[in-house]
């Protein structure tokens, strides 16, 4: 049974905006760091070959999406499965982003508290960053992207301006030698690094049967990862050639020390507020969209007319297992280094690769069937 909840479309252009936005999110502030520690100062070109891969799975996501296109990853997951079997996988889906939007709320609980209010509890930022997510999700789809139209254009004048002003710090002699340890180094990196953020982009399995301009919705996909991968690798090269590999891979949040570099005269200098500002509006809108698809996924799995009802239970929910996932930063960053990419090719290749084949299995049964004269 198909029950639309969400009654907002949103336009190519506006999913797009979506995906780089999401894309950039969390990862600005932590790839660096884990890119670094393991292919040093190759780490640009493991981002490089993320990003290619990433595009794959794109492809994959993109393919399944267009088997039912009115249809959200819940909804056809029941079609594809049966009824029980589809619930089943839908629940690991949307465990994956509900822990996914739980550690997301952690990382800017932890970045607040050990970079900028160091003396205020953790647990008070989750909840009203949790709240202010809480509003854009109530509001809905519509809301939400024309949100992110508002400041997307804010986030790359910051970026430009950011990359432009740390030209004077670059150097060259950081990146040398290229390939120095070989392409293993770049390879483990790169898987590593799939889950963070291109594995991810499947929950907007759960956002494309809203998109007016269906035909539209492959080129917004791939160009939305494509411009949101380029920056990432854009900004992992700015990272090794400013602070080095050595420091980059030391420091947990190296792209944020990136503003303190900066210093033009004497009337310019340790604008980090740049990366943050940057980190915020791109958090925002990634932990907001994981929010949606789970809120919304639940509803239709349950069988709800109205997703509304799950949003204040799931912010607990949320909040509490935050503290629970992860006691402290360092568990945090080991999780996402050691765990996170094996668990999301699990979640966000594995089953949806599994739907994508039986599905086209089961359209060319109908479809022979639907021909049979007998």
């Amino acid at each position: 049974m198909n029950i639309m909840l969400e009654k907002g479309k949103i336009s190519a252009g506006e999913f797009q905006v979506l995906v780089i936005t999401y894309t950039i999110g969390s990862s600005i502030l932590v790839a660096p760091s884990l890119l670094a520690k393991l292919s040093e100062q190759d780490a640009w070109l493991a981002s490089i070959l993320t990003l290619l891969i990433g595009i794959a799975f794109v492809l994959l996501y993109y393919r399944l999406s267009v088997l039912y296109p009115a249809m959200t990853f819940v909804e056809y997951n029941e079609k594809i499965l049966g009824k029980w079997f589809g619930k089943l996988n839908s629940l690991l889906f949307l465990f994956y982003f509900y822990y996914l939007s739980s550690g997301l709320l952690r990382e800017i609980g932890d970045f607040l508290t050990t970079q900028v209010m160091v003396e205020t509890p953790i647990e008070m930022i989750m909840t009203l960053f949790i709240i202010i997510s809480l509003f854009g999700v109530k509001l809905g789809l519509e809301v939400i992207c024309r949100t992110a139209l508002i400041f997307f254009p804010w986030v790359i004048v910051l970026l430009f301006l950011l990359l432009l002003f740390l030209i004077p710090e670059i150097k060259i002699e950081y990146i040398v030698p290229i390939f120095g340890a070989g392409i293993k180094p770049i390879m483990y990196a790169a898987y590593s690094n799939l889950g963070l953020p291109y594995l991810e982009l499947s929950i907007f399995l759960m956002i494309t049967p809203y998109v007016s301009e269906i035909v539209k919705v492959k080129k917004a996909f791939f160009m939305g990862t494509l411009i949101g991968g380029i920056i990432l690798s854009i900004l992992i090269l700015s990272t090794i050639l400013v602070l080095g590999p050595d420091f980059t891979q030391r420091n947990g949040y190296p792209s944020y020390i990136l503003g303190k570099k900066i210093s033009i005269g004497d009337f310019l200098e340790r604008i980090e507020v740049i990366v943050a500002i940057i980190w915020f509006f791109t958090m925002y809108f990634k932990l907001t969209i994981c929010y949606y698809g789970v809120s919304l996924g639940l509803a239709q799995v349950l069988g709800l007319k109205n997703y509304h009802i799950l949003l204040y239970p799931l912010a607990i929910l949320i909040i509490a297992f935050s503290i629970i996932a992860h006691p402290d930063i360092v568990h945090f960053h080991h999780f996402v280094a050691k765990t996170w990419s094996p668990y999301s090719l699990t979640i966000c290749f594995f089953l949806p690769m599994l739907l994508l084949v039986i599905g086209k299995l089961r359209k060319k049964a109908e479809a022979s069937k639907s021909f049979n004269p007998y």
